[in-house]
């Protein structure tokens, strides 16, 4: 009768479990269906200190709870926290270098865009995309599911990425306390805040890294090989996501030969057996490529761009065409070729050059500035003394956790920490953090950077509270649904996006005619994907005042400024794919008569006077019919 007591007794908590993970979720698309005051999102995406000093407390407190109300509490907070940005976004009508209007994908995310949009109509990533096909691998997928609706497709990502940090902080909090955990988190948050609403790669290379990284610590707590065999897959899968610090994984790899030699003194077993998943983590990669990706294409094509940058002394990944222009007017599979023959001519001719980048990338990684390990910390203002007091306190406790990694490198995790610590170090020089964005490129495995200041920071607290009563218990790692969830995410994209291409065919449509001096074009608007400036809603839209979308915004002042005067009251903002030329152009539509209704339209559109706009690739639309 005891097994089945106890059987019935772990049903029930499945069950609770699962209800109080869907009532989370149901709050944060409650979060998302409602309009929050744009403020309120907006502060959460931008302000630093105070956003710390209101969300830590909390997470802390909401994290402490215990039990079946513990996992609702402290999961919907953390989606709360990772939907508020989406939120502010969504409200305002921010642009930022990646986004216009708080929607429309601009500069690299447009491309990723478009190419998951050609895929959903029967057609193949570009070249661009077949650089790091897994991202657009999984966007595609939402966006099939969701009827091509972005605000849904990137809200589904926010709440992805959200779960994963939940899972990852609550796995740290069973091996370092709950403040430790809550500062983990909010760190991540602090990372994610700023590509969130974008269709960039990180959004998938974070979810699989943090992951990875989740079931990675707990495998060296239990010494479980296979779940590390699992881990180092999805920790491959987030770099060839979103490229990085690759060095890892051989490093990683050299860890799992010491750590599971037994009384042996290596394991090459343990070694084979992970670097065949490795491999088979870079064979998805290359399967997606092969069946969704232009063939034309070249994955990782434009490293050859900043390896250039190392090897001329650090100058970073614009070098090469700052010293070879002319490798502009070659397509991109052609322009990496030619970079590489460059890349050998200029270490023959200066091989020193390549120690002087290196120590430059370094130097840059280290130093508490935009460019620095930390540089995603950042507030309102770019450069401000909170920013740099974050980056400080972060790296000096980072600093010491590697120390207390090494003080006890006979023990796990922290023999596994050493070893990632090694392997990101060394891949520094090859991933210059000038050139990294506020340290987007280092998305896959900045959680390993995140753990080292919260070890620091348990060390420290231990000092604090030596000669105080402490009733913090180390707990049992409860790796399981990181692991599924990671699996899910990775099968999702990859089956998903095959499944896609099987599915979906080209339609044959009849463009109409245009007068002379305009554009035809064949595009599908559809729900979630415009952007109407004016207080008005639309049906199936969603409106952003114009005040908001006037003042609020980040890169590109001049085409912001020439945005600005092109468009009023009313206007609708597109961004779509050409079904005709392939090409995915920024619409403005001033029509009154466009009722903003799904489907099919043939358009006809002009470039603006504006050589800014023009440049950017922003058009007019003269007139337009809907055809489907």
């Amino acid at each position: 009768m005891s097994s089945v007591a106890n059987k019935l007794h772990l049903n029930l908590t499945i069950w609770r479990t699962l209800t109080a993970c869907i009532a989370a979720f149901m709050v944060y698309v409650l979060m998302i269906w409602f309009p929050i005051p744009e403020v309120l999102g907006l502060f959460v995406r931008y302000n630093l200190v105070l956003v710390t000093l209101i969300a830590l407390p909390l997470i802390y407190l909401t994290y402490r709870i215990k039990g079946i109300l513990g996992i609702f509490a402290g999961l919907s907070l953390t989606l709360l926290l990772f939907g508020l940005p989406l939120s502010g976004l969504w409200q305002s009508g921010a642009s930022e270098p990646f986004i216009i209007g708080g929607l429309l994908p601009f500069s690299d995310a447009a491309s990723y865009y478009s190419d998951a949009l050609r895929v959903v109509e029967g057609y193949r990533f570009s070249a661009f995309s077949a650089r790091r096909p897994l991202f657009p691998a999984l966007l595609t997928v939402l966006l099939a599911i969701t009827g091509q609706n972005l605000v849904v497709s990137i809200a589904i990502l926010g709440a992805i990425i959200a779960a994963i940090c939940y899972l990852a902080a609550r796995e740290m909090q069973r091996s370092l306390g709950t403040f430790c955990a809550s500062v983990f988190l909010f760190i991540l948050f602090l990372f994610y805040r700023r590509i969130a609403g974008t269709t960039m790669t990180e959004n998938l290379g974070l979810p699989l890294g943090v992951a990875a990284f989740t079931i990675l610590w707990s495998a060296a707590r239990r010494k479980y090989l296979w779940q590390t065999a699992v881990g180092l897959l999805l920790l491959t899968l987030a770099l060839n996501a979103r490229a990085g610090t690759f060095f890892i994984l051989p490093a990683l790899l050299l860890w799992c030969g010491f750590a599971f030699r037994g009384n042996r003194l290596f394991s090459i077993p343990a070694v084979v057996i992970c670097t065949l998943f490795v491999a088979i983590g870079f064979g998805l990669n290359m399967l997606v490529f092969n069946l969704v990706a232009d063939p034309g294409g070249m994955v990782f094509s434009n490293f050859s761009y900043t390896l250039y940058g190392v090897v001329a002394g650090g100058k970073g990944w614009m070098q090469i065409l700052i010293d070879h222009p002319e490798l502009a007017k070659l397509d991109d599979v052609s322009r990496s070729a030619q970079t590489y023959a460059l890349v050998l001519e200029a270490w023959k001719g200066n091989p020193f050059n390549i120690f002087i980048g290196a120590f430059k990338n370094w130097f840059d990684y280290l130093m508490p500035r935009g460019a620095g390990a930390f540089g995603f910390i950042r507030g309102i203002e770019a450069v401000s003394w909170a920013n740099y007091a974050v980056r400080i306190v972060l790296s000096i406790f980072a600093g010491w956790g590697l120390v207390i990694a090494w003080k006890q490198r006979k023990k796990e995790p922290y023999s596994l920490m050493l070893w990632a610590a090694a392997g990101i170090f060394l891949s520094v020089p090859f991933v210059p953090p000038n050139d990294s964005n506020q340290m987007r490129v280092y998305a896959a495995t900045v959680t390993f950077l995140l753990a080292f200041s919260t070890i620091g920071l348990k060390s420290i607290l231990g000092f604090v509270t030596k000669h105080q009563k402490i009733d913090f218990q180390i707990q049992e790692s409860k790796p399981g649904v990181a692991i599924i969830f990671g699996l899910t995410l990775a099968t999702a994209t990859i089956v998903g996006v095959l499944l896609v291409k099987v599915i979906a065919k080209p339609q044959d449509l009849v463009p109409v005619e245009c007068p002379t001096g305009e554009t035809q074009m064949l595009v599908r608007f559809t729900s979630g994907s415009m952007v109407k400036i004016g207080v008005e809603p639309i049906s199936q839209q969603f409106s952003v005042p114009l005040n908001s979308f006037v003042e609020i915004y980040e890169g590109y002042p001049e085409m912001h400024a020439a945005l600005v005067q092109a468009v009023g009251e009313g206007a609708v903002l597109a961004r779509p794919l050409d079904l005709l030329s392939m090409r995915y152009p920024l619409l403005v539509i001033n029509d009154d008569d466009f009722n903003n209704s799904s489907g099919v339209y043939a358009l006809c559109a002009v470039s603006f006077e504006d050589e800014e706009l023009t440049r950017r690739g922003w058009m007019e639309v003269q007139s337009l019919m809907k055809i489907q």
